[in-house]
């Protein structure tokens, strides 16, 4: 079976040969290619060259587009920080008053430098590896974008105390969200994965995200032109699940290292595809023996669970990370003998 055919067999719940495995390698490309960041996050061609290094050293079974979410704030205004190991940082948000918030409009995908350089990483990515590799479009998901272009402070107090203009931001936001995932399934993205914060009720007020964001991922989810798979975004998410169980078009979740899949099962059924199991930005800090021992423990609990994918969560694993490290990933699934 090739890449595509084994993630397939994940989401149909059919046997593979194996279980599937990916990890968020958006980053260590550089590090593989020895590829100043400043280069990887604007030139479609070096990020390529990264993916490809990923794919003959690693051989993941799926790749991601640059996992470089600030770029759409920047395309709003947002000024953006360097950072020495990772990707930019927002510096300040893009409304910074009231006349900017009367301002705000969608941005063109083509026109933006960075969003076309997202949408052309896929392209190339598309053409290079065909369709024998599944590739994951990462896209801000438009709740958390409104966060990202007002600050998060200041998009909290329009969520409270001025709902029109929430609506009117949200309204813009969900046009973004349906033009790069557009763009992005169009480049040859095989689905859209949504990191998804300002939803979840660890940091939002549960009836606030019921009455008004909720609303929002359902229209902006049910309404993508392709699979979406809901990303826990940094925080624990299988005790919330029956929150989000039923917005249309979720391909699958991805859980955090410190969620239970068990309980994910209980809330949501057989059905969506889970992923997760392996924490990308704690990976420096541990030994390979460390990783395949929890690699392999995380395939015994999953072993009858056929819509199962072992993923990293989080963010991207670190450009530090020593490369044993990831192949004991590899190597853990390739030696495991559960079914899948």
């Amino acid at each position: 079976m090739n890449s595509t055919q084994r993630v397939f067999a994940a989401v149909t719940g059919e046997p593979a040969d194996r279980r599937a495995f990916t990890l968020t390698l958006s980053l260590y490309g550089a590090a593989l290619t020895g590829c100043p960041l400043d280069l990887y996050h604007s030139v479609p061609e070096r990020y390529l060259e990264g993916q490809r290094a990923v794919l003959d050293s690693i051989g993941p079974d799926i790749l991601f587009s640059p996992f470089v979410l600030p770029l759409e704030g920047r395309a709003f205004g947002c000024e953006l920080a360097p950072q020495k190991n990772g990707p930019p940082n927002v510096k300040k948000p893009a409304i910074r008053d009231d006349a900017g918030l009367r301002a705000l409009k969608a941005v063109d995908v083509e026109s933006d430098p960075g969003l076309a350089y997202l949408v052309e990483s896929v392209r190339l990515m598309s053409r290079e590896f065909g369709p024998g590799v599944p590739l994951a479009g990462i896209l801000t998901a438009p709740t958390d974008l409104a966060a990202m272009i007002l600050g998060i402070e200041r998009w909290l107090e329009i969520l409270l105390f001025e709902p029109e203009a929430a609506r009117d931001v949200l309204h813009v936001a969900v046009s973004h969200f349906h033009a790069m995932g557009s763009a992005l399934l169009a480049a040859g993205a095989t689905c859209i994965v949504t990191p998804v914060m300002f939803c979840n009720p660890q940091i939002m007020n549960p009836e606030l995200a019921g009455t008004t964001v909720m609303p929002v991922l359902r229209e902006a989810f049910g309404n993508a032109p392709g699979p979406v798979i809901f990303h826990h975004g940094g925080i624990p998410l299988s005790r919330h699940l029956d929150l989000f169980k039923d917005v249309p078009n979720l391909l699958g979740f991805v859980l955090d290292e410190r969620d239970s899949f068990a309980q994910a099962r209980q809330s949501l059924g057989p059905d969506p595809v889970l992923l997760g199991g392996l924490s990308g930005p704690h990976m420096p800090g541990r030994t390979p023996e460390a990783i395949r021992r929890r690699v392999l423990d995380v395939l015994q609990d999953r072993q009858d669970d056929p819509r199962f994918i072992l993923a990293t969560t989080s963010a991207d694993v670190p450009m530090g990370t020593p490369l044993e490290n990831i192949l004991a990933v590899r190597n853990a699934v390739f030696s495991d003998g559960s079914p899948s």
